[in-house]
């Protein structure tokens, strides 16, 4: 008796579908929401229906625009530099002590924070394969560094790009600093 032990291989269709439902998730559409008991007891501004589309917007948006600091040890130092900008943390992680420092930084150095409730959708947003704890959507963007044989290219592209990504960086603080928070100091 032969038995073929292979795994089955995905049709076309099914990969289709699998890269549509990971874009759809990206937009925040179809994601699949966290319950509340997962969520972290300290996720205050919590980020939710459309506030939360406009941040993971503004995330991605910033990801392509090298505006974006993305995991703890980035988002504390561009703080402790004295970089402004929103830093978005998400609320599913666990163990939570890994962000709990990263809210009292903010405050100190009058940086909004937000939290989302996914660390998956956060970790789409800001265009990498894993989840993410949490980003910086800074204010002021990285340079890129032009080539030697390089001239530059289209600057009224990179402008109009720039001008789009400052105005919905403000709608979002504006969301962001109407929701704060403050947190209590013992």
């Amino acid at each position: 008796m032969d038995v073929d032990a292979s795994p089955a291989k995905p049709s076309k269709k099914s990969k289709k579908e699998g890269k549509k439902d990971k874009a759809a998730a990206a937009d925040g559409d179809d994601a699949p929401e966290a319950s509340t008991e997962q969520l972290a007891e300290i996720a205050k501004p919590l980020a939710v229906k459309k506030t939360g589309k406009h941040v993971l917007k503004l995330v991605k948006r910033a990801s392509k625009s090298r505006h974006l600091k993305r995991g703890v040890k980035e988002v504390v130092k561009s703080i402790r530099k004295g970089e402004k900008g929103i830093v978005v943390l998400a609320a599913d992680i666990s163990p939570l002590d890994i962000l709990t420092h990263i809210p009292l930084l903010s405050e100190e150095a009058n940086c909004p924070y937000i939290w989302v409730t996914s660390k998956e959708q956060l970790g789409l947003a800001s265009s990498t394969k894993r989840p993410t704890s949490c980003v910086m959507v800074a204010q002021q963007g990285m340079k890129r560094k032009q080539k030697a044989g390089e001239e530059k290219k289209d600057d009224s592209k990179v402008q109009e790009a720039e001008k789009e990504f400052q105005e919905s960086y403000e709608e979002v603080k504006k969301e962001v600093e109407a929701l704060e928070v403050a947190v209590p100091t013992y």
